[in-house]
Formats: C-alpha cells, sequence, structure tokens
C-alpha cells in the first residue's frame, strides 16, 4: 500500500467529512429555524399545485447552492411538509446540478453553448423525473418514522392553524405542539424579541444535532469509500477508459463519478487538465452530472429515507440524465 496514496486518502476522508458535517449541520439548522416560522400548509399548496408546483421546486432547486448530500435535511423537511411527492424529487434533482455559482463557473469556464446544454439537461431531467416518480406511485417507497409523525412539525396535519414556535412555550397557555389560539401571537413582548426566542432555541439545536448524530455513520461510510476511490484509482485509468476515442467513455465516466463525491464547482478545476490529457468534454460532464447528482454519499444517505424501488430509480435518473449530456455535448463539438 503505498504511503503517499493512504495519505491522500486520509486527507480526503477528513476534509469530506468536516465539510460535509458543517454543511450537514447547517443546512439541518436553517430548515428547523425555516420549519418555525412557514406555514406548512402554504407549502403543502404551492408544490402540490398541479400547474406550478414542479417549476416552483426546480425554481428552488436552481437557487440554492448546495452539494447533493447537504440537499437531503432540506429534502427531509419537504417531505415532512407534505408537499407534492413530484416537485419535491425534483428539487432533489435540481438542486446540486444547478445554482448561480455553477452557472457563472461554468459559463466562463466552458462558454455560452456548454452552458446552455449542461443547465437545460439538468432542468429538463430533473422535472421529467420528479413527474414520473409521482406519476406511477413511487411516494409508498418513502420509509416512515414513528416518532417524527408523532411529533410536532411540518408532519402534523394537526397543526394547520399553527402560530406559535413549535418549541415555544406561551405564557398562559399550556406546552402544545400545535394551538389555534390565534391570540398568542399578540405577546407584549417586542417582536424583535419574539424572533430571537424563537430561532435560538434550545431544543431547535438538540433536533439538529440528534439528526446530525443520525446521519454520522452513513456520512462517514460515503465518505470513506470517495476516499479509497480518490486515493487508490489511478488517474491513468481514467484517462484510458475516459479518452475520446472510447465510444463507451461517456457512460464510463457517469458510472465513475458516483462514488467520488464531487462537486459540480470541483470538476470545473479539473476539466483543464483532463482535456489536456485527451478526455472529452462530453465524459468530463457526465462525470460532473453523475459525481454531484448520485454521489455515494448521498445515496448512503437517502438509504435512511427511501426504499430500494426510488433509490434504483434515483440512480437511472441521473445516470441517463448524465450519458444524454454527455452525448449531446460529443455530437455538438463533433
Amino acid at each position: 500500500m503505498n504511503l503517499v496514496n493512504l495519505q491522500e486518502a486520509a486527507n480526503f476522508f477528513i476534509i469530506g467529512f468536516l465539510e460535509l458535517s458543517v454543511l450537514f449541520l447547517g443546512v439541518s439548522l436553517l430548515v428547523e429555524i425555516i420549519n418555525v416560522f412557514m406555514n406548512p400548509e402554504k407549502v403543502k399548496s404551492l408544490l402540490s399545485s398541479k400547474k406550478s408546483g414542479y417549476m416552483i421546486a426546480s425554481s428552488l432547486g436552481a437557487m440554492t447552492p448546495f452539494c447533493s448530500c447537504s440537499t437531503v435535511p432540506l429534502t427531509m423537511g419537504l417531505l415532512k411538509s407534505k408537499a407534492g411527492f413530484g416537485p419535491i424529487m425534483t428539487f432533489l434533482f435540481t438542486s446540486p446540478l444547478l445554482n448561480p455559482i455553477i452557472i457563472v463557473v461554468f459559463y466562463v469556464s466552458f462558454g455560452f453553448e456548454i452552458t446552455f446544454i449542461y443547465a437545460l439537461t439538468a432542468f429538463t431531467m430533473s422535472l421529467l423525473a420528479g413527474y414520473t416518480l409521482e406519476k406511477f406511485g413511487f411516494e409508498k417507497y418513502i420509509k416512515t418514522n414513528d416518532d417524527e409523525t408523532s411529533s410536532c412539525g411540518l408532519s402534523d396535519n394537526s397543526c394547520n392553524t399553527i402560530k406559535v414556535s413549535t418549541f415555544t412555550t406561551v405564557k398562559n397557555q399550556p406546552t402544545s405542539c400545535c394551538t389555534s389560539n390565534i391570540e398568542s401571537d399578540k405577546s407584549s413582548e417586542p417582536i424583535s424579541s419574539q424572533i430571537k426566542t424563537k430561532v435560538f432555541n434550545k431544543q431547535i439545536l438538540l433536533k439538529t444535532w440528534k439528526q446530525f448524530m443520525d446521519f454520522v455513520p452513513y456520512i462517514a461510510i460515503g465518505i470513506g469509500i470517495g476516499a479509497f476511490v480518490h486515493g487508490f484509482v489511478p488517474e491513468e485509468v481514467i484517462v484510458k477508459y475516459a479518452g475520446a476515442d472510447n465510444i463507451f467513455a461517456v457512460p464510463f465516466s457517469a458510472l465513475i463519478g458516483v462514488p467520488l463525491y464531487i462537486r459540480a464547482e470541483t470538476m470545473v478545476g479539473l476539466a483543464p487538465e483532463l482535456i489536456d490529457k485527451g478526455v472529452n468534454m462530453g465524459s468530463i460532464l457526465a462525470l460532473t452530472i453523475a459525481g454531484a447528482g448520485a454521489s455515494l454519499p448521498e445515496m448512503i444517505m437517502l438509504k435512511k429515507i427511501f426504499k430500494l424501488p426510488i433509490m434504483l430509480f434515483f440512480v437511472l435518473a441521473v445516470f441517463t440524465m448524465a450519458t444524454g449530456c454527455g452525448y449531446i455535448v460529443n455530437l455538438y463539438f463533433v
């Protein structure tokens, strides 16, 4: 075992684990804070609309600068809201692949044509994938958690008229998950103080930490496998099988992109070096989409909330998206 490779794998694991942990904690905390203030029925209505639900979800995904793994806690929050399943899945596909940062970086690095093909493919396939999952009833393959559904939160449909924080006790009111007493909003405290009380609440922090600890093993396993691939799979192998002369270079690149756990922005820095060594642009985009859209750490984390049929469809959809975009780009540039 090469000591240099071992060191590279270890560095990848440490940096990746820390980065992903911080992202997961940050997004989870943000979701919990949002849950305190948002109206669950409003969210449900927006994302369940047959006319605009998918477009809203896709646009939301395109505006959130998250990697695939940090999208998971936000997806969990949307699932708890009982919003439309198809739009939620559309968000899950879109979020790691499209955001303003990626678009700007792609435009500067690759030009308008490639950026347009990439964005159009990711956007269209995400909408199609979400619609297909809902159309064929894949919602039944969501894992249920009795503790989650019985506790107060967006999953509690009896909280339709909630006006106060889930975790805030209202003076002279019993501590309850839900309340329909609209007058409870009329506190003598200033609004800024009420907001501060809701946001800086110990229960929110505890719930965020508990959710993170539940996912730590999944994060560690996924990053560990990615670190092994990163440290011990020779770059020459990737270049050999992803070269311009190989007709299967695009699907091969999509396959090896899954365990690498890469962000789309990361590939931009690697692209010039790979192109100089003979890797075609289509393979680079396939590697980018597969690695960013269905990374192994993300799949391991999603296994906690989805059953096998959704997982298989998810991987197949991202693989199809990656290969399709790759071949389109190669045809365009030939």
